[in-house]
C-alpha cells in the first residue's frame, strides 16, 4: 500500500517509477489489513497525531483519485465507529463523543455493549479491493513493475544509491525507497530496522437473516478483545492479535476460535455465522514503535516503512510527504521524529 501510493505520488511528479516486489503487488500486510481508518484510537502515539489526522482528512479524495484512474471500486465506508477504552482512556480526536447504553441498542441493534462507549466519526476500507485499484492505477498512469523478484542488495555509486539488485537482474536509479515493510531490514547494506509483528484475523460471512440493506451490523466495533469489522458485500472481519512470532504466517486454530467467540459476545448474533477464511500477516514494527520515513545516511536511499498497523491508515499522506521530500527536499509537516538517521 505504502509503496503503490508513493509510486502514484512520483508518477503525478513527472518521474520514472519501478516497483520491484518479490511476490504481486499489496498481496502482504495490504492483503491481510483490517481496514480501519482508526484516527481516533487512544493508542496513537502523540507524534504521530498530525499525520494521522491529515491522512484520514485526505483519505475520501485519495480513494476517489484511485477509482477514477483504475475503473475499480474502493469500499470506502463512513459509518463510523463504537468503541469502549480502558477506564482511563480517551480518544485522540475531539469529535469524538460518549453514548449511552440505550443509544447503541438503537442504532446496533445486534450488539451487547455496556459501560461507557464512545462513537468515533472515523472511515473504514477494504484494503484487497483498494491494493487492487492502487496497482491497476499505477499500471495505468505508466508505472513500471517488476514481480517474482526479490531485492537482494543495494547497488552504490559515487557514494550515493544506484539502484538495486535482485536474484535475477540488477535496476539503475537516482533514487531509491524502501517500501518492504517487515522485510526492510533484509536488504543491505544498510538495513532498516523493522521486524514482523503477526496478527490472525478472520472473516465470518451471516448464514441468514442479513441483506444489503439490512446489514447484521453496520459500525466498525472496537473492544480491548476484539474488532469487528462489516464490509458492504455483508462480510465480517474478526481481529486481530499482536504476536512477536518472526516470519510465522500460520493461523493457530485456537486462536481464530477465541476471536470468533470473543465476536460472539460482543455481537451475539454472529454465532449463526459461517467462518469464511482465516490468515495471519505480518505487520512491520519498529524499535520505538514510530515509522520510519525520510533519506538515509546514504544519498539517494530513502524509508518508507514501519508503519506497523497504520499502513493502510497512513498510505496517503505518507506517499504525499514522500513525493515532497524526494522532489523538493521539503515536507509540510515535520518528518523529523520518524527519520532513519535516529537508529544511528
Amino acid at each position: 500500500m505504502i509503496g503503490l501510493s508513493l509510486a502514484l505520488r512520483l508518477k503525478e511528479r513527472s518521474l520514472k517509477v519501478l516497483i520491484v516486489e518479490r511476490r504481486e503487488p499489496a498481496s502482504e500486510a495490504t492483503h491481510a489489513a483490517g481496514g480501519m481508518i482508526a484516527r481516533c484510537d487512544a493508542h496513537i502515539p502523540a507524534t504521530l497525531l498530525p499525520m494521522v489526522h491529515d491522512s484520514a482528512r485526505i483519505y475520501p479524495e485519495f480513494v476517489h483519485e484511485v477509482e477514477a484512474e483504475s475503473g475499480e471500486r474502493v469500499d470506502l465506508r463512513d459509518t463510523g465507529t463504537l468503541a469502549i477504552f480502558a477506564e482511563d482512556e480517551l480518544p485522540s480526536c475531539r469529535d469524538a463523543r460518549q453514548i449511552a447504553t440505550s443509544e447503541i441498542e438503537s442504532i446496533e441493534r445486534n450488539l451487547r455493549i455496556f459501560g461507557k462507549a464512545w462513537f468515533l466519526p472515523e472511515q473504514s476500507v477494504d484494503p484487497r479491493a483498494l491494493g487492487q485499484a492502487l496497482a491497476k492505477a499505477a499500471r495505468n498512469c505508466g508505472v513500471d513493475f517488476v514481480t517474482g523478484s526479490t531485492v537482494r542488495e543495494l547497488l552504490i555509486a559515487h557514494n550515493r544509491a544506484d539502484g538495486v539488485r535482485t536474484e535475477h537482474s540488477a535496476y539503475h536509479a537516482g533514487v531509491v525507497v524502501n517500501c518492504a515493510g517487515a522485510w526492510a531490514a533484509q536488504i543491505g547494506p544498510f538495513p532498516i530496522p523493522t521486524r514482523p509483528v503477526k496478527g490472525q484475523m478472520l472473516c465470518v460471512v451471516p448464514q441468514s437473516g442479513a441483506s444489503h440493506n439490512n446489514p447484521l451490523i453496520r459500525h466498525v466495533v472496537r473492544t480491548p478483545e476484539v474488532y469487528i469489522i462489516p464490509r458492504s458485500d455483508g462480510r465480517i472481519l474478526l481481529g486481530a492479535t499482536v504476536e512477536e512470532a518472526g516470519f510465522d504466517k500460520q493461523t493457530d486454530p485456537e486462536i481464530i476460535k477465541g476471536l470468533f467467540d470473543a465476536g460472539i459476545r460482543v455481537a451475539p448474533v454472529l454465532k449463526n455465522s459461517r467462518i469464511h477464511d482465516a490468515w495471519a500477516g505480518l505487520r512491520p514494527g519498529t524499535p520505538d514503535t514510530l515509522p520510519i520515513l525520510g533519506e538515509t545516511r546514504l544519498p539517494g536511499y530513502y524509508a518508507a516503512t514501519g508503519h506497523f498497523r497504520d499502513g493502510i491508515m497512513l498510505a496517503p499522506i505518507t506517499a504525499e510527504l514522500m513525493a515532497e521530500l524526494i522532489t523538493t527536499g521539503q515536507t509540510r509537516l515535520d518528518l523529523s521524529p520518524f527519520t532513519p538517521l535516529r537508529f544511528g
